[in-house]
């Protein structure tokens, strides 16, 4: 059972990042300010920096919550459905679009400072990318035992990066995208299905 100082730790870490998250949104990375992240949540700016080690921190932080929260409706798109190839449809679709929407990740790419925050989809997208495909291919596992393992993980890894790229440069609509990708993976799917029969 956590303490109560963990809880209070975990709370001032919610309100610290739900502040961050409203600078991004309204500035990109250029309006976050440590200072009125600070103040926003009435802590001093050491408090943030203990918290989050620098600007850098915070955003990476901020991008870690925002995948965890974007896979538990892709993972819930992924469930509804029966067979593998359905899910993988259904969740990249879901994917693109809730991308579309999300303001955190519009402010990313267009806000000032974007060369900055895309960052976190690009040239440094590691954190996303890992933690993305450990939640995506764990679900998987557990939900269509027959896909063998390492070609779950194939299509998983494929899946994102197509995924990640599409948000970073926009494409055709995600149901045309979701229908692409799925076609292209099927007779591999398939195939490593057919072969654990």
């Amino acid at each position: 059972m956590d303490s109560f100082a963990d809880r209070t730790k975990r709370r001032l870490r919610e309100e610290l990042l739900d502040a961050a998250h409203e600078a991004v949104v309204a500035g990109g990375y250029d309006g976050l300010r440590m200072a009125a992240v600070a103040r926003q949540t009435g802590v001093s700016r050491q408090t943030v920096y203990n918290e989050f080690g620098d600007k850098w921190g915070v955003v990476e932080a901020l991008a870690a919550r925002e995948t965890e929260r974007f896979l538990l409706d892709v993972n819930a798109a992924l469930a509804e459905q029966s067979d593998p190839i359905d899910g993988l449809r259904a969740a990249v679709e879901r994917a693109l679009t809730l991308a579309a929407e999300n303001p955190l990740i519009k402010a990313a790419l267009s806000q000032p400072g974007s060369d900055q925050a895309s960052q976190l989809l690009t040239t440094r997208g590691q954190q996303v990318l890992e933690l993305a495909h450990l939640r995506l291919d764990a679900h998987v596992r557990e939900h269509w035992p027959e896909v063998p393992a390492e070609d779950a993980t194939s299509c998983v890894d494929v899946a994102l990066r197509v995924v990640i790229s599409h948000i970073v440069t926009p494409g055709p609509p995600p149901a045309v995208v979701a229908a692409q990708l799925a076609r292209v993976l099927s007779p591999f799917l398939s195939e490593s299905r057919r072969q654990q029969v």
